[in-house]
């Protein structure tokens, strides 16, 4: 994906933001707009929460590419290992989350940091959790994988919540997006 002539578009969307159907994840922040009928590209605008002290460490039911057209991103990917910190990991199934077990593992980080133009690539199976300046903007392409269970690893004081998504109120998309609009300046 080519920065500039994205980064035009994504600014018409975010300037006309309430014509659009957005989504909103509370517990990570992210508000996201599907660009395709088939979900393959979404628009992601981050504010992420100051309560969450650290986002979930998680898989995806896809592969994708991210690229970020304004802001800040610090993707850290983690691998078990045994001097990694210890985490509660919740495994679930993709058709219904409430269908989980729970054990322990250790989890290695590593972390990049991303900016305008970069892009960066995450395999389905992958743990890893984002960290974003408030207003960052990316796009995303995803490709499915037809994957029966999904994976959350949580600090073992934090209790699961759901990662569904629900309609974003007119309020979230004009106080998310106007921050993220001076990103653009």
């Amino acid at each position: 994906m080519d920065s500039s002539p994205t980064k035009a578009l994504v600014h018409q969307i975010l300037t006309h933001a309430e014509d659009y159907p957005w989504r909103m994840q509370e517990q990570i922040g992210l508000l996201s707009l599907r660009l395709d009928d088939r979900r393959l590209y979404r628009l992601h605008v981050w504010e992420p929460c100051p309560e969450v002290a650290e986002p979930p460490v998680h898989d995806h039911p896809y592969d994708f590419v991210s690229m970020v057209i304004a802001g800040e991103v610090v993707n850290t990917r983690y691998q078990e290992g045994p001097s990694g910190a210890e985490y509660s990991r919740v495994r679930y199934l993709a058709s219904d989350e409430r269908v989980r077990r729970t054990d322990t593992v250790r989890l290695l980080a590593t972390s990049a940091t991303m900016r305008q133009g970069d892009q960066y690539a995450q395999l389905a199976h992958e743990l890893h959790d984002n960290r974003q300046q408030p207003g960052t903007v990316t796009i995303i392409r995803c490709s499915f994988k037809d994957v029966a269970e999904l994976t959350v690893c949580l600090r073992v004081e934090d209790t699961f919540v759901s990662g569904q998504a629900r309609p974003a109120t007119r309020d979230e998309v004009k106080r998310i997006t106007t921050r993220a609009l001076t990103w653009f300046r």
